[in-house]
Order: structure tokens, then C-alpha cells, then sequence
């Protein structure tokens, strides 16, 4: 799941990780290791990281993600 992340970061231009361990885990667990809801759950993350000004996408903000999805 890390390295689907980070090579979908780099598409988006992003050449670093700004998943957490414990953030890539968690999507990974929500999401089954389905791909299409993976992705979904790292966009709603970072949505979440980004409204809060955060700099790193934790497990909480994947929590609240999922939450949102539901």
C-alpha cells in the first residue's frame, strides 16, 4: 500500500511520503487492500490533514475520513 501511495503522490507531483506509518496501515485496513477505496480514503485524508493545516496525514485523519465516506 506505501509504495501505491507514494506513486500516486508522485503522479500528483510529490516527490516525499506525507502518509504516517500508522496512516498508510489504516488505509489499508479500511479499505480491505481494495484500490478504488484506498484511494478514496487517502483523498478524504488529505482533505482532513489539509483543512486542519497539517503537514502529515495521520491514522486520525484517515479515521475521520472514513467516517465521512460512510
Amino acid at each position: 500500500m506505501e509504495k501505491y501511495l507514494i506513486h500516486h503522490l508522485n503522479i500528483a507531483g510529490l516527490n516525499k511520503n506525507i502518509f504516517e506509518k500508522n496512516a498508510i496501515t489504516a488505509i489499508y485496513q479500511s479499505s480491505g487492500g481494495l484500490l478504488r477505496r484506498a484511494n478514496n480514503l487517502a483523498r478524504a485524508a488529505l482533505i482532513s490533514a489539509a483543512s486542519g493545516q497539517q503537514m502529515m496525514v495521520s491514522a486520525e485523519h484517515v479515521r475521520l475520513a472514513e467516517t465521512e465516506l460512510i
